[in-house]
């Protein structure tokens, strides 16, 4: 009986070596999802932004407010920013910062944004008015500022 013919081994495809990168498809899938993340996440960013030098015309209002308290305490009226030693723009230099009227019996002091700030539309001016013991604060996308009081309230942060 004849021994059977030795059974050789089909042979050996080479595999073609995977090529290490991105396809074309998956880098575009990856920018457009990049570009819907930055479209949602752009606008709460500057809204952050604008709230947050907000917070500069606040301080420097408050500080106007404190040093006419001092001022008034050694002079029979309120003074101007000359007088108080106080300069005409925000200390981060968002807002310009300018005396409306000073009286023996109140002042009032207004800042209006200045360069990328003035994109804050409806907190763009802020007014501080005080008439003996009656304090208004006051905010607007305008001179006049003449925001509604909710809208008013979130413009000082109250």
């Amino acid at each position: 009986m004849p021994l059977p013919a030795p059974i050789s081994t089909p042979p050996r495809r080479t595999r073609p070596r995977h090529v290490a990168g991105f396809t074309l498809i998956e880098l575009m899938i990856c920018i457009s999802v990049i570009g819907v993340l930055s479209s949602v996440a752009y606008p709460a960013f500057s809204s952050t932004i604008a709230t947050t030098r907000r917070s500069d015309a606040l301080v420097a209002l408050m500080k106007v407010q404190l040093q006419q308290e001092r001022f008034r305490a050694d002079h029979p009226s309120y003074g101007d920013l000359a007088q108080l030693g106080l300069a005409a723009t925000s200390p981060a230099r968002h807002y310009r910062i300018e005396m409306l009227e000073h009286t023996a019996t109140g002042y009032a002091v207004h800042a209006s944004a200045i360069g990328s700030q003035q994109r804050d539309a409806t907190c763009r001016h802020l007014r501080l008015s005080v008439d003996g013991l009656n304090v208004v604060y006051a905010s607007g996308a305008t001179d006049a500022a003449d925001n509604a009081s909710s809208v008013n309230r979130r413009c000082w942060s109250l």
